[in-house]
């Protein structure tokens, strides 16, 4: 040891303390290098192993994908049934009145008139039916009959008055008219010419059904 003296250690001190500075030292940076290698290792330890991350890739749940097929219990979809209305029950509709129950009564406002006059009538329709029955007023018609020939007729050449009605019990409704005395024929065909002096009978007649005749007189 005496060939390093005057050459390492300067100074006044012991040669020993430089020594023990020297060893010092050392020890720090020995246990820097140790305390940086720990670092780095801890650090590298902590990144997976490619083979590793594939395997923790696997066994992680992965969601399904929007065309993977889930099955499912079928739950078959139910809609609320409207309300239905009730049917509204059938009304059986009004019968035609029956010649036989039909009542017919005419009236003229004369009982005499000059031939070619007009002459007003009225001509009640009226059912003796107990039950509703209908009736079209505009098949009324008003004859002039002279013995067994029918001279005139309203149904001939005026246009039909009235609508149809409901009838029951005695009620009746009324039709007016007016006979103008001059002869005619059926659909109005030929010429009408005035009816001879003379007597003669006024009637209705609805279909089958025909009232009792009252006088007319014709001059």
């Amino acid at each position: 040891m005496q060939g390093f003296k005057g050459k390492f250690v300067k100074g006044s001190e012991p040669e020993s303390v430089y020594w023990k500075r020297r060893a010092i030292v050392a020890g720090a940076v020995l246990v820097l290098v140790l305390l940086v290698v720990l670092v780095v290792s801890a650090l590298g330890g902590g990144e997976e192993e490619p083979e590793a991350k594939a395997d923790a890739a696997q066994n992680e749940r992965q969601p399904p994908s929007a065309s993977a097929t889930v099955n499912r219990p079928y739950i078959r979809e139910t809609q609320a049934e409207e309300p239905r209305e009730s049917p509204s029950p059938t009304v059986p509709p009004v019968e035609a009145c029956a010649a036989e129950d039909l009542m017919l009564q005419v009236v003229a406002a004369f009982n005499e008139a000059r031939s070619g006059a007009e002459v007003p009538v009225s001509v009640l329709v009226a059912s003796g039916a107990e039950t509703v029955c209908t009736v079209d007023l505009r098949e009324v018609a008003v004859e002039l009959v002279a013995g067994a020939d029918v001279v005139y007729s309203t149904a001939h050449c005026e246009t039909p008055q009235g609508e149809k009605v409901e009838l029951s019990g005695g009620a009746g409704q009324t039709v007016e008219f007016t006979v103008d005395g001059l002869a005619s024929e059926e659909a109005c065909a030929g010429a009408r010419r005035e009816l001879p002096a003379g007597e003669y009978e006024l009637r209705a007649r609805l279909g089958d059904a025909v009232s009792a005749p009252t006088s007319l007189s014709l001059t």
